[in-house]
């Protein structure tokens, strides 16, 4: 990733979001950022933060980390008291940053919760789909605590590291995941209108 001009922490405004770049102001300067394979984006413009970019954080977990799917075996001694341990584990692994259900089986789908629930009643079936291996992870131990048998398919042993593909533009709470960001300063001056 390039070095970027704009210092870290340096509180901007976003001028301009679109879908392939942003234009950010700050005291006397304006960028204009490239955003180079983007993934995902929750900016809008007036939008004021400290900028700041990162490779690791919890709404890269499901870009950088490796995944598995968590499955249950046998009933839990409590599947209420079990259900709100996988939520605070989920929540733990996402900080506030997103919405739990979206890490949940079928991906927040409609019904998830409801399957979820169903799952951990009947000590049988999916409970997590494609989520990063350290909230897997803290699932299966939360289901051992709770006298169920959990077991994951994919990702939990391989202990390679991955390396970070995407990195996060992060203004404030607005957000942009993408492979890379160019950066380059625009003008101070406006260009004359061509009637001018």
């Amino acid at each position: 990733m390039l070095d970027l001009p704009i210092p870290n922490n340096q509180v901007v405004t976003v001028q301009v979001a679109q879908t392939t770049f942003a234009v950010l102001s700050m005291p006397g300067k304006q960028f204009q950022i490239d955003f180079i394979d983007k993934a995902e984006a929750c900016l809008k413009p007036g939008l004021r933060g400290e900028f700041s970019i990162h490779k690791e954080h919890p709404l890269l977990l499901n870009y950088n980390s490796r995944s598995t799917t968590v499955y249950i075996s046998s009933r839990p001694q409590d599947p209420e008291g079990l259900l709100d341990r996988i939520k605070e584990q989920i929540k733990a692994g996402i900080q506030g940053w997103r919405d739990w259900h979206r890490v949940i089986f079928g991906k927040g789908a409609f019904g998830g919760d409801y399957i979820l629930r169903k799952n951990l009643l009947d000590g049988s079936g999916m409970l997590l789909e494609d989520v990063p291996v350290t909230i897997a992870e803290a699932v299966i131990v939360a289901c051992a605590e709770y006298g169920a048998s959990a077991y994951c398919i994919g990702g939990i042993g391989d202990v390679s590291p991955i390396a970070p593909v995407f990195h996060l533009l992060l203004i404030g709470k607005g957000y942009v995941i993408a492979k890379d960001f160019c950066v380059k300063e625009l003008p101070k001056e406006k260009p004359p209108l061509p009637s001018q």
